[in-house]
């Protein structure tokens, strides 16, 4: 058989087409390890040739040609269908429903088309198959071909019915499967209306919208979507799961979505936060946070009175590629079991702070007061022996001892009584030496720095309780470069006690009138000086094992905190010329005590 074609311009639109479902399928071939890729290239495969028939339909000259072209793009459009719909499965529920065993049932019914096409069977699909006056095909389906085309129906009712399926159950996939629903919508109305030849467009052109149009929706829902991208899919998998709150919004502030864990954080599903202001879910006070230029973190209480939760709010701009800004992204992190332990190991630390400082005050008493007690008891045993003494010599003289007894006796009981009241005089001295001790331990227990007494304020505070007490002019300099945040609690605390030791040294030996203590910054040291007016001291005799004796616990125990800082401490003193004491210790270091305990303030 002679088949006779010519050109004609009608050809270009199927051309055409062929070159774009070639090149869109060089992408798609690239990207064939995605779930429904390997359906799709079948289906460009099928279409593009069934897109060669209608251009050799169009060029053919003779009825002969024009019926071999119709048959041969007839043939194709049952597999190219099949092949949809194999994408379609395959897109709903990956490896679920197109098993190989459905592959082989969709794909017999192509095989018998192909082969009544090819053959004379083609008279069992058409039971008039001719070209007419107008020079159109004109044809009429036999049974087998009604069979055919009900089958072809029915493929598409599969194909809507398991879109319909995911676009149910599967909320992410709602946009690519309406685009898909959309596709079919468009193709199938000229079809129905070829069907009832009402048709308002072409046979080429509708040949070319039947297959671009559900072809390109199909690629973008399983392209465009990035519903198997496993990169998008871990993304949105994490978010899910994700522990923490997720809050999108849109540039007008509003909720445009959020994961599981934000409805958990808010206490109400999705359907009642979307759509509504975040800062109306909010507490007062964070909307500049929420609107403001840049991002930016606080820590808020959510949730009734009975069972608060804290959590740590980052907020996020959204940019697009053009660095504009399209949205917020709040991340709400649950830390109320952090507090909660922060809050738990506070209060330990603070009961081991407290059971220290018993112990301390104990061993204090114990060395200060309990030592001062003892002396007064002692003492007051011999003011009571010689009071008897004397007593014992007047009721004597009273009995009517001789006189030149009396006149001994008379001396002797003179000599006790003034004894006793040279006792009592040391008494009173101790006594009040010991009364200057428990209200400087009063003092230094009432005041120290903490996260509500800031360590500047505090040692202020401390030197003006301590001048009114002693009558002893204290100052505080600070230098400009120097800020609470250079020491962390445990140094303010270290530095604190060394501040205390050498001012209680300056009242106890020293007989100081004027102390001055001195912070200021000098080559990345923070320096820290008390200078006194007293009396001075040679710091050799001073040292432990000296010619003091092994005493002067205070100096080495300030030594040892200065030491715990990373820095040293230098005392520089000579009799007459009073004492200043350096200490120096690195800037912006974080410091833990070491363990040398609150020394007894007093013993250098």
């Amino acid at each position: 058989m002679t088949w006779n074609y010519a050109y004609t311009p009608a050809i270009w639109p199927s051309v055409i087409t062929i070159l774009l479902l070639g090149g869109m399928s060089v992408y798609v071939w690239r990207r064939r390890s995605v779930p429904g890729a390997l359906p799709l290239l079948a289906w460009s495969f099928f279409a593009a040739l069934t897109l060669v028939g209608a251009a050799l339909k169009a060029a053919a000259v003779d009825p002969p040609t024009k019926i071999a072209s119709f048959l041969f793009r007839d043939m194709l459009l049952l597999p190219g269908i099949t092949a949809a719909t194999c994408f379609v499965l395959e897109y709903v529920w990956p490896g679920r429903w197109l098993t190989r065993r459905n592959l082989v049932l969709f794909s017999l019914p192509c095989l018998l088309a192909i082969l009544f096409e090819t053959t004379n069977g083609a008279r069992v699909i058409w039971r008039q198959l001719e070209i007419g006056p107008d020079g159109a095909i004109v044809s009429h389906l036999a049974p087998a071909g009604i069979l055919i085309t009900v089958y072809g129906l029915g493929l598409f009712l599969v194909n809507l019915a398991a879109l319909l399926w995911l676009f149910i159950r599967s909320p992410q996939h709602r946009w690519p499967v309406a685009l898909m629903l959309f596709a079919q919508a468009v193709v199938r109305a000229p079809v129905l209306l070829e069907l009832f030849h009402r048709s308002v467009l072409s046979p080429p052109i509708v040949d070319i919208t039947s297959i671009l149009v559900p072809w390109t929706a199909y690629s973008l829902a399983l392209f465009g979507f990035r519903i198997f991208d496993p990169v998008a899919m871990a993304r949105q998998t994490m978010i899910d799961q994700l522990s923490d709150g997720v809050l999108v919004l849109d540039r007008q502030g509003r909720v445009a979505n959020l994961n599981p864990a934000a409805e958990r954080v808010f206490q109400r599903p999705a359907g009642e936060i979307k759509g509504k202001p975040a800062s109306a879910m909010l507490p007062a006070g964070i909307d500049d946070l929420l609107s403001g230029p840049g991002g930016g973190e606080t820590e808020l209480c959510l949730g009734d009175g009975s069972t608060p939760r804290w959590y740590t709010l980052t907020v996020s701009r959204l940019n697009d590629w053009r660095g504009q800004e399209v949205g917020r992204l709040l991340l709400f992190r649950d830390v109320t079991e952090q507090k909660m332990a922060q809050a738990k190991i506070v209060e330990q630390q603070r009961a081991l702070a407290m059971l220290h400082e018993r112990e301390q005050l104990a061993r204090e008493l114990h060395d200060s007061l309990g030592q001062v007690l003892g002396y007064a008891g002692f003492q007051l045993e011999a003011v009571q022996g010689r009071i008897q003494d004397g007593q014992a010599v007047i009721s004597a003289r009273q009995a009517g001892a001789s006189e030149q007894a009396d006149g001994a006796g008379l001396a002797e009981a003179s000599a006790d009584l003034a004894e006793a009241g040279s006792q009592l005089a040391r008494l009173s001295s101790v006594v009040e030496e010991a009364h200057a001790d428990v209200r400087e331990h009063i003092h230094n227990l009432r005041l120290a720095p903490s996260d509500q007494r800031p360590f500047f304020a505090t040692l202020q505070h401390y030197l003006d309780g301590f001048s009114q007490n002693y009558g002893i002019q204290t100052v505080l300099t600070v230098g400009p470069e120097i800020s609470e945040g250079m020491f962390d609690p445990g140094a303010q605390m270290q530095l604190y006690r060394i501040i205390q030791e050498a001012l209680s040294n300056a009242r106890k030996h020293a007989g100081a009138s004027r102390v001055q203590v001195a912070f200021e910054q000098q080559d990345g040291q923070v320096r820290i000086t008390i200078q006194d007016n007293g009396r001075g001291f040679d710091p050799a005799a001073a040292a432990p094992g000296g010619q003091s004796g092994p005493g002067h616990f205070g100096l080495r125990f300030m030594r040892e905190r200065a030491e715990a800082l990373g820095g040293c401490l230098a005392v520089i003193s000579q009799p007459g010329e009073g004492t200043r004491v350096v200490v120096e210790v690195p800037e912006k270091e974080r410091h833990g005590d070491k363990g040398t305990g609150d020394r007894k303030p007093g013993d250098r």
